[in-house]
């Protein structure tokens, strides 16, 4: 007996949110002010729409995210003129949450972006050239971006310094990194940075960057001009486990978010070349500091070793199987991480607890994991944990079923579900 075959009444395949496209963000090119960045790791907002829609009654109830990423719950929340809060340890998507809330006038827009795209025809030169892999270097078969596209960031950059409006500034600069990666050598896939097909014959220069800027603004403009949002969101740039502790913030009514999914990928490294052209960077030290500060679902940093293990029987028998078959684990330390994901995932849950209104509901999108060819069942196992943790457990629902590539470790594994576990603050 396992997973699914212990208390199945906890997990509900019929939710009525299945299949629907609620748990990916593919809908998001098309909304404004959401479709400037794709965001592959977020969720629907229609997902924030549909908790708002169910949970919150009082206009001054407030919505919050400790795992904010491009600040899909935050803007939905601002568009339904709720009040919210977001965290988020990643600086470059903190920015890039806090950018979307922005508004300012057109005239602003055409003003500064005429001098910030002349000033790109100017001679600069970026610090990222000759740095590690970001320009081509000597005996070099693959680099970021080629040095026109850097020297002409850079002098973007540089002039947005004399941008007198807050607001004006934030837009373009997130125009200038948006141009940049439209221009860049690779992209993201998964868990690291693909290089494009042909990406050398297409010879990406200073022109071709100044056309994705141009194009950016356009997107921009018409979005600040046309939903403008009357409800700003308060984005914080932080571990969300110090943030919750530390700080006095109002009770909330709804949280709508997403951690870091127990698959070992490391979104420092996956955003590193946003935070380094942004200069939310500026060594690998700091970089690897950031690392630091997430949520341990990744073997990518030396970070300390978790001490909690009681997390339930189905987390006993997942690790069980783990400790049994270790030669079917890519890496040694997946045990460990398996084990220190959960720790920081209850701690999250008790301190959220601590910050919910007496009526409050928490939606949290999950998705299961593989280990040593076996579908480790990360829903039901937070399920447990959020009742640990002073949560009253309403449902697991299922959102759809993630077709996943057949791996060494795990060939017959095919496909992982990916659910929305929905707590109450109080048992109604």
């Amino acid at each position: 007996m396992y997973i699914d075959e212990i208390m199945p009444n906890r997990l509900n395949n019929d939710f009525e949110l299945r299949d629907a496209g609620y748990s990916n963000y593919e809908d998001t090119v098309n909304l404004a002010r959401h479709r400037w960045y794709y965001y592959k790791e977020g969720f629907s907002p229609f997902l924030v729409d549909k908790a708002i829609e169910k949970v919150c009654t009082n206009e001054n109830d407030i919505v919050i995210d400790p795992f904010n990423g491009s600040g899909t719950t935050t803007l939905a929340a601002s568009a339904k003129g709720f009040k919210s809060v977001g965290i988020e340890v990643n600086p470059f998507t903190s920015f890039l949450s806090d950018a979307k809330q922005k508004n300012t006038g057109a005239d602003s827009i055409d003003y500064w972006s005429e001098r910030v795209l002349s000033s790109t025809n100017k001679t600069a030169t970026s610090d990222l050239i000759g740095f590690s892999t970001f320009s081509k270097t000597k005996g070099a078969e693959k680099w970021l971006f080629n040095n026109s596209v850097l020297n002409a960031f850079e002098a973007g950059w540089q002039a947005t310094d004399k941008i007198d409006s807050y607001h004006t500034k934030r837009l373009l600069r997130l125009s200038l990194i948006i141009g940049a990666m439209d221009n860049c050598n690779a992209t993201r896939d998964g868990k690291c940075l693909r290089y494009r097909l042909s990406w050398k014959e297409k010879k990406y220069n200073k022109e071709s960057f100044q056309n994705s800027v141009e194009e950016i603004i356009k997107v921009i403009k018409q979005d600040v001009e046309n939903q403008p949002l009357s409800v700003k969101a308060d984005i914080i740039n932080g571990d969300a486990r110090k943030i919750l502790k530390e700080r006095e913030l109002e009770k909330f009514k709804l949280c709508v978010t997403s951690p870091p999914y127990l698959n070992t990928f490391d979104y420092t490294d996956i955003y590193r070349p946003e935070l380094f052209l942004g200069k939310f960077v500026e060594t690998n030290q700091q970089l690897y500091n950031i690392r630091l500060t997430t949520v341990r679902s990744h073997i990518q940093a030396q970070w300390e070793s978790p001490t909690f293990n009681d997390f339930g029987m189905l987390y006993q028998q997942a690790m069980c199987h783990l400790q049994a078959n270790p030669d079917k684990l890519m890496d040694k330390n997946i045990l460990k991480m398996v084990q220190a994901y959960f720790e920081d995932m209850l701690s999250i849950l008790r301190l959220l607890k601590s910050k919910a209104a007496k009526d409050a509901e928490l939606w949290l999108v999950v998705s299961n994991s593989a280990y040593a060819n076996r579908e480790l069942p990360v829903d039901l196992i937070l399920g447990d944990i959020g009742t640990q943790a002073g949560w009253f457990l309403k449902e697991i629902g299922v959102l759809r079923h993630i077709q996943r590539r057949k791996t060494k470790h795990s060939p017959d594994v095919l496909d992982l579900r990916e659910s929305v576990i929905i707590f109450q603050a109080n048992k109604k």
